[in-house]
């Protein structure tokens, strides 16, 4: 996979272990993830986007997915948004970060954002049919299956 820093703050995304799956990511820039807040009886969940200074070029027949970092999910209740690199996208990577806390988080130049995992995928031809094949599932949607 190939990266380019696009700012000479960017940090380029390396994995906090050896068994590590994801490439840990940092905010090449300071930022604030406002804290959420109820109006109305209704829930406005903070959130901002946040650049990491880099560009990549993933390898053939893969996806980036963007994922949060259990420290800041447990510690802080940030969590990531909109976290997917298409393999032809080419611009900066950013980090939506949600913050459903009900205090503004500070995430300042350097600091570890968000984890990066490089996942196959596959890309079929869409075939319009007049009906699919039948299955032991059939229609059967949300909780269809069960509880236990």
């Amino acid at each position: 996979m190939k990266v380019t820093r696009l700012s000479p703050q960017a940090k380029l995304p390396v994995k906090a272990s050896e068994g590590a799956a994801g490439y840990d990511l940092f905010a090449s820039e300071a930022a604030v993830v406002p804290a959420s807040v109820v109006r109305d009886g209704r829930v406005e969940v903070g959130h901002a986007l946040v650049g990491t200074g880099i560009a990549v070029s993933l390898p053939s027949g893969h996806v980036g997915r963007i994922g949060s970092r259990s420290g800041l999910s447990v510690k802080h209740n940030i969590e990531v948004g909109a976290g997917w690199v298409d393999p032809d996208y080419r611009g900066e990577v950013k980090i939506e970060m949600k913050n459903f806390s009900g205090q503004d988080f500070i995430v300042e130049a350097g600091m570890r954002v968000a984890q990066l995992f490089i996942l196959p995928f596959a890309s079929p031809t869409m075939e319009e049919a007049d009906g699919l094949p039948p299955s032991a599932r059939g229609t059967g949607g949300f909780g269809s299956t069960g509880l236990t």
